[in-house]
């Protein structure tokens, strides 16, 4: 029983000297982080219509290991099916990292070496909840975009800017709602 009385008062002696030591900082988590669908209603596309009834995204953000998010973008299309849009490991230090979409992945699982990227994605953070997107291929900016999550963490607005592979200029704000 003197054992029993003694260990519990030593680790009542250790736990008190942490906690004088001070709270441990523990690093905040990414408002980013977790599942979001998009909300085609809040959505807006320009030049419009808006993709047909049905048709929408979803994102997954994770953090990584070594502190970088890793992002996967589906799309859902019509039928309610989704596809891979995209893949990405990235930090947020305004360098490029790259991007891979399902042909890229494909060939890289296929042959075991990594293929040649031509696309690469940059995030920079602006504040806390905001961060400037630039995608590239073969080293050309192809598109921009500001994505924020809200202050309550509950919506992401992505906001985005770029020439189609047609010439016109494209200005969208997707919407989206943590799941």
């Amino acid at each position: 029983m003197k054992r029993r009385v003694a260990f519990v008062c030593s680790l009542a002696l250790i736990a008190c000297s942490l906690l004088a030591q001070g709270p441990t900082q523990v690093p905040p988590q990414n408002p980013i982080i977790g599942v979001w669908k998009q909300n085609m209603e809040k959505s807006t596309y320009s030049p419009g219509p808006p993709p047909p009834r049905g048709v929408g995204g979803v994102r997954q953000y994770a953090a990584g290991l070594d502190g970088s998010i890793v992002a996967v973008t589906f799309n859902i299309s019509s039928n309610g099916l989704p596809s891979l849009g995209a893949i990405s490991a990235a930090n947020y230090d305004g360098k490029d990292y790259p991007q891979h979409t399902i042909a890229t992945l494909a060939t890289s699982l296929a042959s075991h070496i990594g293929p040649q990227i031509e696309r690469t994605i940059s995030y920079r953070s602006i504040n806390s909840n905001t961060v400037e997107i630039v995608q590239k291929q073969d080293g050309k900016v192809v598109a921009s975009s500001t994505r924020t999550v809200s202050r309550d963490g509950q919506t992401m607005t992505d906001r985005s800017d770029y020439t189609d592979t047609n010439g016109q200029r494209v200005s969208n704000v997707l919407v989206f709602e943590k799941q």
